[in-house]
């Protein structure tokens, strides 16, 4: 999978995306910190502005792209209990959960 590169929404700001289409998953805010130097705050998306969460402080644009992850996909108990146990540690048999 190609990571999609930021999207600029204005001349600070840029929508770091992942796997949803419809909404970032982050949000990149850019700010000039005490000795004028630029920082990158990375806010965790949330439709309702004060649930988003900062999650990191970066340097570089790039930097804070890197630091938004994709989501791990999800199992069903079903998949889960024939893949093995967690740790590859062999197989999980009914009632051991």
């Amino acid at each position: 999978m190609t990571r999609p590169a930021p999207i600029r929404l204005d001349v600070d700001t840029w929508a770091i995306m992942r796997e949803a289409p419809d909404h970032p998953a982050a949000i990149v805010h850019r700010v000039t910190d005490t000795v004028g130097e630029a920082r990158y705050l990375v806010l965790a998306w949330h439709v309702e502005p004060s649930r988003r969460r900062m999650t990191a402080i970066h340097t570089s644009l790039a930097d804070a792209d890197l630091s938004v992850r994709y989501q791990r996909p999800t199992q069903s108990s079903e998949t889960a209990s024939r893949m093995g146990a967690p740790n590859g540690g062999g197989t999980i048999h009914p009632g051991e959960r």
